[in-house]
């Protein structure tokens, strides 16, 4: 299994697959050929294609491939195995056309046709691959989950992880700050600013938790679907989630190591579901993202207060269970409804898993993680594409 860094990254939104991915993918192919391009066009596929104008995707290919060329290609009929699929067809500067097909598979991450199972694995921190195997690790050399992050990934890990917690502080404020519309033509008002300023006014508005949850996630996912600097945890579309659950922690007195250092354990969580489900909406809907960023928050709430390596398990596992069929229908294809509003449900859902968690004895629970995780994998599969982040059924079907 391999690094919580890949659940972390810091990058532009709206969206890890439809944006990020791509911006790789093309980065990917530049490298790759260098000096030796007269020019390219890029087909996109499935999701990538019903979607990718609300995501932004023709305008970060324009901006990654300004200097050569190009054309983009939006391919709403051809059937591909994967539903973010790009195809570049490269054309050498002796006219010799090569074919680079590209998957975009949630968070950041792509495939490329140079990432084989040897260089996966090669790069793999973890022996462990499910959550089962890490607790029977950790229960064998009594280490906390957090112990066991810091064992196989470094004490560097919580240097990255203080950026990590800074851009996410930064973000929230930016979002606080800002007026006016998000892009597109959906003409979604920013609603972080005037949520800050009537609970301001309100009598309890400065200690009122729930408040100021909601308003750290509208914050930090109102700046993601303006296309600004987010940490992606695990996706651009669910950045808004732990955010909240950052903000529940320091109102609880909770300091910046302490967070940092749940963040460990969430982000062991999201490392989990990438490798045995899914973190694309794509591929199997909004559980995918916004389920597994609340179980993540479940497990920075539980892990943070020092809950036993059991209960952020069970935390963890309430929080996915109870997201499992969530879909992804985002309308015109915009990362703003029900997005935005969507992170603030799930940052409050996350605490109120974790608190569950510290009620039921763990050793009742019927469900593991491991289980919600391969449920949520198998739901996703038996979901209609309609609801798998094409935008063409449900409220985005209903808005057009």
């Amino acid at each position: 299994m391999r690094s919580i860094r890949e659940i972390f990254l810091i990058g532009h939104g709206p969206s890890s697959s439809h944006t990020m991915g791509p911006a790789f993918a093309c980065d990917y192919v530049v490298k790759k050929y260098q000096d030796d391009i007269k020019s390219i066009k890029v087909v996109l596929y499935g999701s990538l294609a019903l979607t990718g104008k609300g995501h932004l995707t023709d305008y970060i290919i324009d901006l990654k491939l300004k200097t050569y060329p190009h054309e983009i290609v939006f391919d709403y009929e051809t059937k591909t195995v994967h539903p973010n699929t790009m195809r570049f067809f490269i054309t050498k500067n002796n006219n010799e056309e090569v074919m680079e097909e590209v998957l975009s598979i949630g968070g950041g991450s792509i495939i490329t046709s140079d990432t084989d199972k040897v260089n996966l694995s090669s790069q793999n921190v973890y022996q462990e691959n499910s959550l089962k195997e890490i607790l029977a690790y950790c229960k064998k050399y009594s280490l906390s989950l957090e112990e066991y992050v810091l064992k196989f990934e470094g004490q560097d890990i919580l240097e990255y992880l203080r950026k990590i917690y800074e851009t996410f502080e930064e973000c929230r404020s930016r979002g606080i700050s800002k007026t006016g519309e998000l892009p597109g033509e959906l003409h979604v008002k920013r609603k972080a600013r005037t949520m800050y300023m009537a609970m301001r006014r309100a009598k309890d508005g400065k200690t009122n938790i729930h408040m100021n949850m909601a308003i750290s996630s509208f914050a930090v996912a109102e700046e993601n679907a303006s296309g600004g600097i987010v940490v992606i945890a695990p996706t651009c579309g669910s950045a808004g989630v732990i955010p909240g659950c950052i903000t529940y922690l320091k109102m609880k007195n909770y300091d910046a190591e302490q967070i940092k250092r749940g963040l460990l354990v969430a982000g062991l969580i999201g490392i989990l579901a990438k490798t045995n489900g899914s973190i694309s909406g794509a591929e199997a809907g909004c559980q995918a993202e916004i389920g597994v960023a609340c179980a993540m928050g479940a497990a920075l709430v539980a892990s943070t207060q020092g809950l036993s390596n059991e209960n952020i398990a069970e935390a963890a596992e309430i929080a996915m269970e109870h997201s499992l069929g969530l879909t992804c229908d985002p309308v015109k294809g915009y990362v703003q409804i029900p997005c935005i509003e969507r992170c603030a449900m799930y940052a409050l859902k996350a605490v109120n898993a974790a608190t569950l968690a510290k009620l039921i004895p763990a050793d009742s629970s019927k469900i593991s993680f491991d289980d919600s995780i391969a449920t949520m994998l198998q739901t996703g599969k038996d979901l209609s594409s309609e609801y798998r982040e094409t935008s063409l059924s449900g409220l985005a079907k209903l808005m057009k």
